[in-house]
């Protein structure tokens, strides 16, 4: 019997590890990006301090969601935020409504969140050589064990990519856009994952870039 290639299988093992350990880290990796971040570089006014926050979703509730989520992000950074929907229960405001709220209320901005019609993306995946254990007969009967490298062959993912699109207008004079970004998931963007989108990945954007003020402990 022709004896096992013990370093040839230690080496399977350690790619097998070192698999197991890139799956890990793709799966702990967060589900959300932003791209697309703008800041109007002339605007220096410093913080925001009274928002109006208008989610634009046909749905009322995933309207409420992120209104509430991006409410609750603003208010613990010390920003007084306002739902549209408790102004506007019915739909969200439409210009004239948001013009009206601001000569009521003296909003310095109105942060908006849209989204957009959604893409379409595809990623090759390479194929992987594992090393396999393998065993044959020879003519005499007797068993004979190796191993061998084997090829997976590559493929094509297709996944359907969200982006949602918030933007934060100055309602001073005359009103302008003064920041912009496009969150970009995977994810179904509901309930839960309407939360952790805004307070790990947009509320830090706004926050670094001198919009908001840090959170409070």
């Amino acid at each position: 019997m022709v004896p096992f290639r013990h370093a040839s299988r230690r080496h399977g093992a350690a790619t097998f590890v070192a698999l197991l350990v890139l799956l890990a880290g793709v799966g702990c990796a967060s589900q959300f990006q932003m791209t697309e971040v703008w800041k109007d570089p002339s605007f220096n006014s410093g913080p925001l301090r009274n928002v109006l926050v208008v989610g634009v979703r046909k749905d009322p509730v995933r309207r409420r969601l992120w209104e509430d989520a991006f409410a609750q992000g603003l208010k613990v950074r010390g920003v007084s935020a306002t739902p549209s929907y408790q102004l506007f229960s019915d739909a969200p405001p439409d210009t004239q409504d948001v013009i009206e709220a601001i000569r009521r209320n003296a909003y310095d901005a109105v942060l908006s969140s849209v989204r957009l019609p959604d893409e379409v993306q595809s990623t090759y995946v390479p194929g992987l050589i594992t090393r396999q254990a393998v065993t044959e007969q020879d003519w005499l009967g007797r068993f004979h064990t190796y191993w061998r490298d084997v090829q997976d062959p590559g493929h094509t993912e297709t996944d359907e990519v969200r982006l949602i699109q918030t933007d934060i207008w100055t309602t001073s004079g005359g009103g302008r856009l003064i920041w912009s970004g496009t969150l970009r998931t995977l994810e179904s963007v509901t309930g839960h994952a309407v939360g952790k989108a805004v307070t790990r990945e947009i509320m830090p954007k706004l926050e670094k870039q001198g919009l908001v003020p840090r959170e409070k402990g």
